[in-house]
């Protein structure tokens, strides 16, 4: 009982935040989806819906459900990787973007290993190659759980490159619509 009444007051806290200092998504354009993938799988495949809160209640395993309306990004992701109190299997380690300023459809990385170290010396997580349909669209993103992301140009880390870096309204133009693969540290 002492658990749902802190993941009651966790969620309701949370919701709080994500209405003081909203943080979804620009409103959905006509198409959009709103997927999700294992960094954790060595051949990542994306499942995809046409909601980002559906799509981040699969990211839960089903955790996370029936938010409040009004409820931001970052409360969600930071409630889902809170656990609720209970035993999480998914981490959310990155939403990335078609669009700039988090925009267009989104690709919700999640991982099995947990929150990322803090140095970027290591790699937490790392995906060799993009899943189908998300080579080369990427243009902003946000990180989460401790993750900072690096964005590779070619398959198996290869080609351009921009650093580590913990969130950003636009990749920039030489990374642009240019990812196909990443690590998270």
């Amino acid at each position: 009982m002492r658990q749902l009444h802190r993941a009651i007051t966790a969620i309701a806290a949370l919701a709080l935040i994500g209405i003081a200092a909203p943080t979804a998504p620009a409103s959905a354009a006509e198409g959009d989806t709103y997927c999700v993938a294992s960094a954790s799988s060595t051949a990542p495949q994306a499942v995809c819906f046409a909601t980002f809160d559906k799509a981040l209640q699969f990211a839960s395993g089903g955790v996370l459900y029936d938010l409040p309306k009004g409820s931001g990004t970052a409360a969600k992701v930071e409630a889902l990787n809170a656990g609720f109190g209970i035993n999480v299997v998914n981490t959310v380690i990155s939403i990335e973007y078609t669009g700039s300023n988090f925009s267009g459809s989104a690709l919700i990385w999640s991982g099995t290993a947990g929150k990322c170290s803090t140095p970027t010396g290591n790699v937490d997580y790392q995906i060799s190659s993009m899943p189908a349909g998300w080579n080369n669209v990427i243009t902003s993103f946000r990180t989460y759980a401790n993750c900072w992301v690096k964005h590779y140009e070619s398959n198996s880390y290869g080609g351009a490159v921009i650093g580590y870096g913990p969130t950003d309204s636009y990749i920039g133009a030489v990374m642009d619509n240019q990812t196909s693969s990443q690590r998270w540290s």
